[in-house]
């Protein structure tokens, strides 16, 4: 996870403004039962009178795991059940933040290409709605606004591409009639079966790390797995997804998403019936992290041009890395690392950038980097 600092060169040197919150996280291990009257969580949509969702006291599976899981019961023909927690701060999507999930999953049934999704993420507790799919009777009835998800449609046959992984991000309502899906953004290379290398499916019955990182300063989103091992390190699974640009994919800044409160969520599809729905799946949940950048970038970053080369110099903090970046245009927020992991000090550290006065307009940013946890 990087925080970063921006300056441009174009003759002189500026920094570029960021939007700012107060810094939060939490971690939940579920160690305590979630449904205790002290707890955090309740049911934003829906309530647990089919027990879709339960709390076992459960031995540690890997070296720094807690005892205690959440269970969660997915049956799409059952109406939408919402559990949440609020995260003690209201984002939008100018903020950063990172959340990292530990879950494993087992799939009792998911007919080929029926669309529905294992999901879970973030949500505004009042205006997301738990109309997911519309009905045959109101398609457009999709009221899902304001939502940041992880998305796994484990039932895509072969034929389209196979299992779907996507983040997927939903703004506001962008209009009084609007349905959720006319502001919205997914990776369109989400087909893990059409990749030519990687995983072509996420595996079950393991724990798995998914981590959702949502850079607000490009309004990109970035999902990475990997598979938790018995030591409790982390094998990266390559899912060959790329960041997802949300104004490039379709995502309205005008109406942006207003966060509030983490949530897993069991959709109920409503062009399915109870004798055939369209996913049955059993979900454990042993941890979740969330949190917004407590780390700032450096406060400031000195550019001076030497010949064809630019120099930057910037405060760092000992025991953290800083990674520089540069690009042409800030446009596209595609970047090119120039230096990585540069140690800090505690002290001023200087970089230098080979060339780098010798094109007309040049943007660098200098980040933090902050351990995934």
């Amino acid at each position: 996870m990087f925080r970063f600092k921006f300056v441009v060169v174009l003759g002189l040197a500026f920094t570029l403004g960021r939007s700012s919150i107060a810094s939060t996280n939490f971690t939940e291990t579920f160690s305590d039962n979630p449904f205790a009257p002290t707890g955090n969580w309740l049911f934003g949509i829906g309530d647990n009178s089919n027990h879709q969702y339960t709390w076992t006291n459960t031995p540690a599976i890997y070296t720094g795991d807690s005892t205690g899981e959440l269970d969660v019961h997915l049956n799409s023909s059952l109406p939408t059940a919402r559990f949440q927690r609020p995260l003690g701060v209201t984002l939008t999507d100018t903020n950063s933040f990172t959340l990292s999930v530990l879950f494993s999953f087992n799939i009792t049934s998911a007919p080929d290409d029926q669309l529905m999704q294992i999901a879970f993420g973030l949500v505004n507790h009042s205006a997301t709605g738990g109309d997911r799919t519309g009905s045959p009777n109101n398609y457009s009835s999709d009221n899902v606004y304001s939502t940041v998800e992880f998305n796994y449609f484990p039932n895509v046959s072969a034929i389209y591409g196979g299992p779907d992984l996507t983040p997927s991000v939903f703004g506001a309502q962008a209009g009084a009639d609007a349905d959720a899906f006319s502001n919205f953004a997914a990776e369109e290379a989400s087909n893990l079966g059409e990749h030519t290398k990687g995983i072509s499916s996420l595996p079950q019955n393991v724990t798995l790390q998914a981590v959702l990182n949502y850079d607000g300063s490009c309004k990109t989103i970035t999902l990475t797995m990997g598979q938790v091992n018995p030591d409790g390190s982390v094998t990266y699974l390559d899912t060959e997804l790329p960041p997802l640009n949300l104004v490039a994919a379709g995502y309205d800044t005008n109406f942006p998403f207003v966060v509030d409160s983490l949530a897993i969520i069991a959709y109920h599809d409503a062009f399915t019936t109870p004798d055939s729905p369209s996913l049955v799946a059993d979900l454990k949940f042993q941890r979740f992290s969330f949190w917004t950048p407590a780390l700032r970038p450096p406060n400031h970053v000195s550019v001076n041009v030497l010949r064809t080369n630019v120099i930057l110099t910037f405060p760092t903090l000992s025991n953290f890395n800083y990674d520089v970046q540069s690009t042409t245009g800030l446009v596209s927020c595609s970047w090119s690392t120039i230096a990585s992991n540069i140690p800090g000090t505690g002290l001023i550290v200087t970089n230098l950038d080979v060339g780098g006065a010798a094109v007309p307009k040049k943007f660098y940013r200098v980040g933090l980097i902050v351990p995934v946890r």
